[in-house]
């Protein structure tokens, strides 16, 4: 593709001489320029820039066909592209079809939705699933599945949301009532089922009362159901009222090996004026050791080595120090150490006596 020049006015045609100017038309400048062109004779290679009044077009120049097709390849923002803008409104018709259909799909769907979520919570509501069907309890070993179920109040055939938002008030009275649970939750099963799961405090001693028996449960509480014979596995306690002693002696007897554990049978409290904190255990293979609370877990640990030691029977006295004799010397021992505590006592009070008194 090619732009030709525009030709110049008065400009004469192939094989035709140039017409002369009048000299009307002529300018000073020009007239003086003429006469000296044919002086020289030479022509003149300028037109007039005004005759009758109009101006003449200046030249076109032929422009490059890339400069087109750049132009071409960037086309101006909201045009469209020159395929699309070709193609005929009948081959764009099913596209546009296409995304209005799509629109009211959804637009359809999103009504549907508003309109069945409501449905649904109705039909549920009024139907036997939201009515609570049966409760049952698990994990449970000593107490009874139909007194924790007793004792969470939960009522059947009636709304379950309202009582399981509420559950929690429900489970605390099962652990008031019930000293055995340790704790205990809740959860929905077969939609408008619910299931109790409890975890109980295990029994981890036995105290020794009035000819009775009452389990010690792991927190060191002591519950008030009693039983004929004590469990063989279970270490016995006597003369322990107050729960915060026996808390104590727990944590130190659990502080032994688990041979040490099954090694001692029974363990009595024998506070004495000077210690509060005097034990006296009872072992299975027929030994007895005294020692104090505080000093059980470390001292205990040389219990085998002195035992092997012993040739007979007798007493592991831990108190102060670790000495051991026969029960044929546990009389003599009482006898002595209650002679010096006596003496000590007098010499103490005559001491006091030879102390002048203040006016």
């Amino acid at each position: 593709m090619t732009i030709s020049k525009k030709q110049k006015p008065n400009q004469p045609e192939p094989g035709q001489k140039p017409s002369q100017p009048d000299d009307s038309q002529l300018t000073p400048w020009q007239k003086a320029n003429l006469e000296y062109q044919k002086q020289n004779q030479q022509a003149a290679n300028w037109s007039p820039t005004v005759i009758e009044g109009t101006k003449e077009k200046p030249e076109v120049e032929a422009l490059p066909l890339d400069l087109f097709d750049e132009e071409l390849a960037e086309p101006e923002l909201g045009t469209r592209p020159a395929a699309e803008a070709t193609m005929p409104f009948a081959d764009r018709l099913p596209k546009v079809k296409y995304q209005r259909n799509n629109r009211l799909y959804r637009r359809m769907v999103l009504l549907i939705l508003l309109l069945l979520i409501p449905l649904i919570g109705v039909v549920y509501y009024v139907s036997p699933l939201s009515k609570l069907a049966a409760v049952t309890v698990s994990g449970n070993q000593k107490v009874a599945a139909t007194a924790i179920i007793k004792e969470a109040k939960f009522t059947t055939e009636t709304d379950l949301w309202p009582q399981f938002f509420q559950s929690s008030t429900h489970l605390q009275q099962v652990k008031k009532a019930q000293p055995r649970v340790k704790s205990v939750s809740l959860a929905i099963t077969k939609l408008n089922h619910f299931k109790i799961h409890v975890t109980e405090y295990q029994e981890v001693a036995v105290l020794a009362h009035d000819n009775k028996y009452s389990p010690i449960l792991e927190n060191g509480q002591v519950l008030t159901e009693t039983m004929k014979n004590p469990t063989e596995k279970l270490p016995i306690l006597e003369n322990l009222a107050d729960q915060k002693r026996i808390t104590q002696v727990l944590a130190a007897y659990h502080g032994l090996s688990q041979e040490l554990q099954e090694a001692v049978s029974q363990i009595k409290y024998e506070p004495t004026g000077s210690n509060k904190e005097l034990l006296r255990l009872y072992m299975n293979d027929g030994n007895q050791v005294i020692v104090n609370i505080s000093n059980m877990t470390s001292q205990m640990k040389y219990y085998s080595q002195v035992a092997k030691e012993m040739k007979e029977d007798g007493v592991i006295d831990m108190e102060v120090g670790i000495f051991s004799y026969p029960y044929g010397n546990d009389k003599k021992t009482e006898s002595s150490t209650d002679a010096t505590e006596s003496s000590e006592t007098e010499g103490n009070q005559a001491a006091a006596e030879d102390v002048p008194k203040s006016e």
